[in-house]
């Protein structure tokens, strides 16, 4: 893997300590060994305004760095949380910004959410919403419970959970060498899982 692959990753949680940005740490530990990591902060998707195109996208700073940065890395990792059954707003908000815009698109993706139950619905609807953007959707992974698998500092330190997330990880990683047969399988293995038709998927002939 070359250390010009270059992964960013996007935290959906605007907390300083949270269970998500934890599981992005971990990833980020992981990929080091062999890409480059670029880190959106998740203070910068705070800045993004609610979606409205009369405010003119191509002058918002924050709408155009976030655009900016998707289109410079080769794959995203989010960790998102699941607020009232549904994605975190400002990631949603964020994303929402980038449908016309075009940055995801065929770009390689992988998700956790990390909260109470798994965050079950918050990772279905990433994966549609993603999906419907053109993103390749490639893994995801839930995370339940996180507070009985980490210390006191909020870091991770169940062996189990920390291998979930490195591989994940390494199966985003693994893009660069795959094949256009085994992308399309583990694409459509993802969105399958969530049921959702063939129809929204990206051309896959990468």
């Amino acid at each position: 893997m070359s250390r010009d692959f270059r992964v960013l990753l996007v935290c959906g949680s605007f907390q300083a300590r949270s269970a998500n940005r934890a599981a992005l740490d971990v990833a980020s530990s992981y990929i080091e060994r062999a890409a480059h990591v670029g880190d959106e902060d998740a203070k910068g998707l705070g800045d993004i305004p609610a979606l409205n195109m009369d405010l003119g996208d191509e002058k918002l700073d924050a709408v155009f760095g976030f655009r900016r940065q998707i289109e410079h890395s080769d794959a995203v990792l989010i960790a998102c949380p699941e607020y009232a059954g549904a994605i975190a707003g400002g990631l949603k908000n964020a994303l929402d910004w980038i449908v016309g815009s075009g940055e995801l698109y065929r770009k390689p993706v992988a998700i956790i959410s990390a909260g109470t139950g798994g965050g079950a619905y918050a990772r279905a609807q990433l994966v549609q919403t993603l999906t419907w953007q053109g993103a390749h959707v490639l893994a995801e992974l839930g995370i339940v419970a996180p507070k009985t698998k980490s210390n006191e500092a909020g870091q991770f330190t169940d062996p189990a959970t920390i291998t979930g997330i490195e591989e994940l990880t390494r199966r985003l990683l693994d893009v660069r060498g795959m094949s256009t047969e085994s992308r399309r399988e583990q694409v459509r293995g993802v969105t399958d899982s969530f049921g959702i038709e063939a129809g929204h998927y990206a051309e896959l002939d990468v």
